[in-house]
């Protein structure tokens, strides 16, 4: 019961998304709900209409009448109408829907965005794409089987048995509705035995594509320690898993397929026999037998189908549970608005005062640290490794929560300032450089979007680029390759410090990486803070 709420739980999140506030979207929904509904009432007439024309095939006056001709024309329009009308409907929910599912997963690549420092490093890379990529996949499994198929077929299957409850009593309107019922009570219950497997299967699928990209990413440290086997032998151990859950998942499916495939015969059976009964007794005439099979024959396929729909509505309820959780994830001070913080627009100074802080509660790695850093002058702190040199900068940028102190710019506590604004102010070359897979000059004007081309040369000239650029092929059109691995390590240097002067921020923070900071700015062995004049 629990988990049937938490799927409720589920939908209700996502439907916002499907139901948003464009009146156009809702709008192309109203539309095609009208044509479910028209749908619905085209397939139900049709095999009244077979009916009519079975008794007048069967009467003793077996003449074309125009009463015949028109019901034999009829029955081929409904019919063309009734799958038209589905081909339609289609068409008008694709550009909804694809719209929705964009919004979904730009909402969450923003969140993404928003979430503390501390939540990336805590989750592997290829955890947070294969959940993007799963959005775009579980939810229009969900959308398209719940409110396209499963609820419309649940109405049909209703009105049919009043239909036949009208015509031929409560026995056959009972006996269509007891089993379509056996179907989905059968259908519910094992699709939660499937879900849970498929809940181990994408665990398995996640850990692996993170392994997997994990060790992509580190592709130059495994030719370094020559570890080639070592991680094939590693990822064949989490693909031999992946195999063994996939098999006991889709093992499952069919097993739940072959049970809901003896519910719809054992109903057909039933049906056939009843009605054949009565019709050899001449209660019933050959047309009622007709009109009685047509609606078991016409809802034995849609309840075939519904029980893949069911499973892949629950596969896409499973896939949205990881990425709702993902995304009700609370981002850094997510009790405020950007707009509940201060802006500030010129730095003035910035005080560390007694602060305290530590990746992991039980080791500090700044302890009541104090500096104060006035406008126009720069800094120089010097430190062995893992004192904390880096650290600083991560707080600066308001990355973590300090333990305990004040870090105050302008004078403000930071926690109190719009990180909008803080960030315009402080730029930075870290010590592990990471580029986009895009080229220098992209990687470049990334700092100032809108900057000109002729800004972009001069801050190449003054990081003496262009002595590189001039050995490459494209010059600054050249790709720089997955994290810029194309480039040796001074070249990124050279470019990161390009991109920072290109932002022109208020303060320079230099995090030492090689000589190439000794030729800008001093100290070989120097984290340097520097504001802009």
């Amino acid at each position: 019961m629990q988990e049937k709420f938490k799927n409720l739980r589920i939908i209700k999140e996502t439907f916002p998304f499907l139901w948003t506030k464009g009146e156009k979207i809702r709008s192309l929904f109203l539309i095609s709900c009208g044509l479910i509904f028209v749908s619905i009432v085209l397939d139900l007439s049709i095999p009244i209409v077979l009916k009519e024309i079975v008794s007048k095939l069967t009467s003793p006056d077996k003449s074309m009448t125009h009463q015949l001709t028109l019901l034999l024309v009829a029955y081929g329009v409904i019919w063309i109408l009734s799958q038209t009308i589905q081909n339609v409907r289609q068409i008008i929910m694709i550009r909804p829907l694809e719209g929705s599912i964009r919004l979904f997963c730009s909402k969450l690549f923003d969140h993404l965005h928003s979430l503390p420092m501390k939540f990336h490093l805590d989750r592997k890379t290829g955890v947070l794409t294969n959940a993007l990529e799963r959005a775009q996949q579980g939810f229009p499994e969900v959308f398209w089987g719940l409110f396209l198929f499963v609820i419309p077929t649940i109405i049909e299957l209703f009105l049919a048995g009043m239909i036949l409850y009208y015509f031929y009593g409560i026995i056959y309107g009972f006996i269509l509705l007891f089993i379509a019922t056996v179907f989905v009570i059968f259908t519910l219950y094992a699709t939660e035995w499937v879900s849970y497997l498929q809940i181990l299967s994408n665990e398995q699928r996640s850990k692996t594509n993170a392994n997997i990209v994990d060790s992509l990413l580190n592709f130059a440290s495994v030719k370094y320690f020559n570890n080639k086997d070592h991680e094939i032998f590693k990822c064949n151990l989490y693909l031999k898993k992946r195999e063994k859950l996939l098999v006991q998942y889709i093992s499952s499916m069919e097993f739940v397929r072959i049970g809901q495939n003896l519910i719809i015969g054992l109903g057909l059976i039933i049906f056939t026999y009843t009605a054949g009964k009565q019709t050899l007794l001449n209660i019933y005439n050959v047309s009622d037998f007709v009109l009685i099979n047509g609606y078991v024959l016409q809802f034995a396929a849609p309840l075939s189908h519904m029980g893949a729909i069911a499973r892949s509505i629950r596969r896409g309820l499973n896939e949205l549970t990881g990425i709702m959780e993902i995304y009700n994830a609370k981002p850094k001070n997510s009790r405020h608005t950007e707009k509940d913080y201060q802006s500030i627009e010129k730095l003035e100074s910035i005080k560390f005062e007694n602060v305290s802080f530590g990746y992991d509660p039980s080791r500090l790695v700044l302890k009541d640290l104090n500096f104060h850093l006035p406008a126009g002058k720069t800094i120089g702190i010097v430190g062995e490794t893992g004192s904390g040199k880096s650290t600083i900068s991560n707080l600066l940028f308001n990355f973590y929560d300090i333990n305990s102190g004040n870090i105050l710019i302008n004078n403000k506590d930071i926690q109190t300032l719009s990180t909008e604004s803080l960030y315009k102010l402080l730029g930075i070359v870290p010590q592990d450089i990471t580029l986009f897979n895009t080229s220098i000059y992209e990687n470049i004007l990334y700092a100032r979007p809108n900057a000109s081309k002729e800004e972009v040369e001069e801050v190449i000239e003054l990081a003496q680029l262009e002595s590189v650029l001039k050995k490459l092929p494209h010059h600054y059109d050249t790709v720089v390759g997955e994290r810029g691995l194309k480039l040796s390590g001074g070249e990124k240097q050279r470019i990161a410090i390009a991109r920072v002067l290109l932002k022109r921020p208020s303060l320079y923070i230099f995090v030492r990486g090689n000589f190439l900071f000794g030729s800008f700015y001093g100290s070989h062995h120097h984290e340097k803070h520097s504001p802009y004049p």
